[in-house]
């Protein structure tokens, strides 16, 4: 954990790999009155309406992301997800622009902690910016089911994203928090609520 200015809010990342389900605990944490935010959504937002971004995303990946005058975002992440490289690059760009419009969101909160959601938390190095971090943890196996299962991924992409994503043991390195999501809901919402207590102890005065 970083030190804080005890007036501050403090920030509480969440991160996992796909189909490890950081959604899910998102939504428990909102549904316990914590202020959530989805960098994963603010990213989105930023490449459908902002025109910077529109601009430096076509210059980077090319016109082929268009659809009319509309990046398609399945394109992009079909380019992007097919190196380390290319996503690093669809980084460089997003980031930034997240990063500002998080702060934003983060001044106009009165709790003593928010969770801020984000796929690529710790690759984009996210995680330094953050009071804690929580890792959502679930095997590769588990987590390819869910996905599947949801018709969100075929194999073939699921396995992309996986490879373009840091790997468990690097997650855990650089959690501060960790939650096995692999057993039923009300373990799932035990754990959260004791992660809750902790956090509370150490923000909430």
């Amino acid at each position: 954990m970083v030190e804080r200015c005890v007036s501050q809010t403090a920030l509480i990342g969440l991160t996992g790999g796909i189909g490890s389900g950081k959604s899910t605990v998102a939504t428990i944490f909102s549904k316990l009155g914590v202020p959530v935010l989805d960098l994963d959504l603010v990213g989105q937002n930023i490449i459908t309406a902002n025109r910077d971004a529109w601009v430096a995303l076509v210059k980077a990946f090319g016109h082929t992301i268009l659809d009319g005058e509309l990046i398609n975002r399945k394109r992009l992440a079909d380019i992007c997800f097919s190196s380390r490289e290319k996503t690093e690059q669809l980084n460089a760009i997003l980031h930034p622009l997240i990063w500002r419009e998080m702060d934003a969101w983060v001044k106009k909160q009165k709790a003593p902690y928010v969770i801020i959601e984000a796929s690529v938390l710790i690759e984009s190095g996210g995680h330094d910016r953050m009071d804690a971090t929580i890792v959502v943890m679930a095997g590769q196996a588990v987590r390819r089911q869910r996905v599947q299962s949801r018709g969100q991924q075929t194999a073939l992409s699921f396995d992309r994203i996986v490879n373009v994503q840091c790997g468990d043991e690097q997650r855990r390195e650089h959690a501060d928090f960790t939650i096995q999501n692999e057993k039923d809901v009300e373990s799932l919402n035990n754990e959260i609520e004791n992660i809750q207590g902790l956090l509370m102890s150490q923000f909430g005065s």
